[in-house]
């Protein structure tokens, strides 16, 4: 049997369900008759006796819907039985009340080490995967190597530590303040062994008294360390945390008995190489205690709305594909204010996610692309969070004048940014999604409108010019001189701009899309996309995106290799040398990096991608 949270239980020998053999079942076709007892019965049986005719039909249809339910109970049974997942031995010594909880499986279970060694062939040196595990030995070595000063050894001195699953538990402290967090959190390291460890390796040329506790033998550092080996687990950490940890084992109330890590670990699909959970009761309480402390503001200050209710818990895990490394982060809902809380300020629903509106205008020269759907919603409820709070009211009054957060941004269906590689350098902009053509084409106007009003007010070097670029009308506004626009003082003391600092941008509309980038070149790459011919439509793109949330509502790209291509083009001839023989093998295979999230009554979460191919 393994202790693998990802892996099915196995039946114990001896308690496989009973299954009678095929042969013990007879059945009689309906169109034959039934043979006399003599014929059938085995010798020493006694034989069934029937009378009338429909007597067979009845014993026929009763064993078969004996044999069905039988086997639906054996198939019940063994979903049952091969289905669940039992929790580690190694997590059984983790108290419920940690804070953080990670765990590490330098085992690599299940699908991990085929799918790790898949990966990591696109990289130089691990083309063999026969020789996998002494590859990746050899690189844990070397790193310890490199940041070690006990002279530990991985192979000798930490690898045996963790021959299996290996957990590792922070308590935050509950009263904590500015001055607290000086002292180190408790901790507790709980690692599966190959049986063959002892904890006086830990306090090596350390003098260690000793504690008899649940029967165990307890080993004390000077300090408030300690180490107890119980079988093939290990337990490093402080003094009470291991206590606790026994505990926990011994009475059955570890982490693994909890509900939220339970549905925590089980949001997280397939096997991983490793997971990190944070219990959301624990955290909020810290925060808000700490909070309070290090602001001069009571526990449950004001401040702290900004974020909302913390959610009961959130978990991460790290998967490896075979070109491709996946980290999922998956949140509960935010639980229900106590009965009699003060109601918090009243918030605009977050629109659900929705096919993309500005990634088809993404031109297929893009390096990178966010988009956030709902943008405008989410930065009105900002905006209404910080005026509840007391310290920041008085100075947001301000957008009262100017029509509130309403008429500033309520204007504003989805938000994005595109960075596109514009002949060799890199030029981006922005592009905001409206509720229809006619706001689009109205705040354009009226962006026009006050850059006009400036440029006829006498300040100096403002230029403005319209051009038509694939049928849009686009103005282009240039600022030959920064400076004068900027009043006196406004820049850090002995900060300066350079002379003659000049900047230019473009407005246009495009349907309900408000287009703000920098220069007409932007702008052209952006109007001259066509059907079919867009970031959406490039393989990388796609590839980057065949893992991507369900319905995303936040979206990031990151072409990292047409990154790395525009920043070798601009690199100086003297590191160039170097980038090609010691960085650039291990840097080529990274093709794309992505980040998709999605919110909604159920909790949230998100997904980030990196993905790798032969150069």
């Amino acid at each position: 049997m393994t202790d693998d949270l990802t892996r099915p239980n196995e039946t114990p020998p001896g308690t496989e369900p009973a299954i009678p053999p095929q042969d013990s079942i007879a059945a009689t076709p309906a169109d034959e008759p039934t043979p006399a007892p003599s014929e059938t019965a085995p010798a020493g049986t006694q034989p069934v006796v029937t009378t009338g005719a429909p007597g067979p039909n009845r014993m026929r249809w009763a064993i078969g819907i004996g044999v069905a339910a039988l086997a639906v109970a054996v198939a019940i049974g063994a979903f049952i039985v091969l289905g669940s997942r039992p929790a580690p031995e190694a997590l059984k010594y983790i108290p419920a009340d940690a804070s953080l909880v990670a765990e590490i499986r330098m085992d690599l279970p299940g699908d991990q080490l085929q799918k790790l060694g898949t990966l990591l062939a696109h990289f130089p040196g691990f083309a063999d995967q026969s020789t996998l595990p002494d590859k990746i030995d050899e690189s844990l070595s070397r790193l310890v190597q490199q940041g070690n000063a006990a002279g530990l050894d991985y192979r000798t001195d930490i690898k045996p530590w963790l021959s299996g699953p290996a957990f590792a538990a922070v308590w935050l402290p509950a009263g904590a303040s500015a001055s607290d967090m000086t002292d180190p959190p408790r901790f507790l390291v709980s690692a599966t062994t190959t049986g063959t460890v002892s904890c006086t390796a830990p306090f090596k040329d350390q003098a260690v008294t000793h504690e008899k506790y649940r029967g165990l033998d307890l080993f004390l550092g000077p300090g408030a360390e300690a180490c107890v080996t119980d079988g093939r687990q290990a337990l490093l950490g402080d003094v009470t945390s291991i206590k606790a940890g026994l505990d926990a084992h011994g009475d059955g109330s570890g982490v693994d008995r909890s509900d939220a890590y339970r549905a925590a670990r089980a949001s997280l699909v397939g096997d991983q190489l490793a997971a990190f959970y944070l219990n959301g009761s624990s955290y909020s309480t810290f925060l808000r205690s700490f909070a309070g402390s290090s602001l001069g503001a009571t526990p449950g200050s004001d401040l702290l709305s900004l974020v909302g209710a913390f959610p009961d818990w959130a978990i991460a895990g790290v998967r490896a594909e075979d070109d491709a490394l996946v980290i999922d982060t998956v949140t509960s809902a935010p639980p229900e204010p106590p009965a009699g809380a003060t109601a918090g300020p009243s918030l605009l629903p977050v629109p659900a996610g929705h096919p993309s509106v500005i990634a088809p205008m993404a031109p297929p020269s893009s390096i990178a692309f966010v988009e956030v759907q709902g943008a405008g919603v989410n930065l009105q409820n900002l905006l209404t969070r910080l005026k509840a709070v007391p310290e920041l009211a008085t100075g947001l009054q301000m957008l009262d004048g100017a029509g509130g957060a309403a008429q500033l941004v309520g204007w504003v269906d989805d938000a994005g940014v595109i960075v596109i590689d514009d002949s060799g350098k890199p030029s981006g902009g922005i592009a905001l999604v409206a509720k229809d053509e006619a706001s689009a084409t109205q705040r354009v106007a009226t962006l026009n409108s006050l850059i006009g009003l400036l440029a006829v007010s006498g300040a100096e070097g403002i230029k403005t010019h319209e051009s038509t670029i694939a049928g849009v009308t686009v103005t282009t506004v240039t600022i030959s001189d920064l400076g004068s626009l900027i009043p006196p003082g406004s820049l850090p003391a002995g900060e300066t701009l350079p002379a003659n600092a000049s900047f230019e941008f473009s407005i246009a509309a495009k349907g309900k899309v408000v287009l703000i980038g920098t220069g007409e070149g932007f702008m052209t790459a952006v109007l001259n996309v066509q059907a079919g011919a867009s970031l959406p439509d490039q393989a990388f793109y796609k590839k980057a995106m065949s893992r991507a949330v369900s319905n995303p509502q936040v979206t990031v790209y990151v072409g990292i290799r047409d990154i790395v291509g525009l920043a070798e083009a601009l690199m100086p001839a003297d590191a160039k040398s170097r980038w090609e023989s010691d960085i650039k093998p291990y840097i080529a295979p990274f093709e794309a990096l992505s980040i998709t999230a999605s919110t909604d009554a159920s909790g949230s979460r998100q997904r980030l991608t990196i993905t790798v191919s032969n150069p």
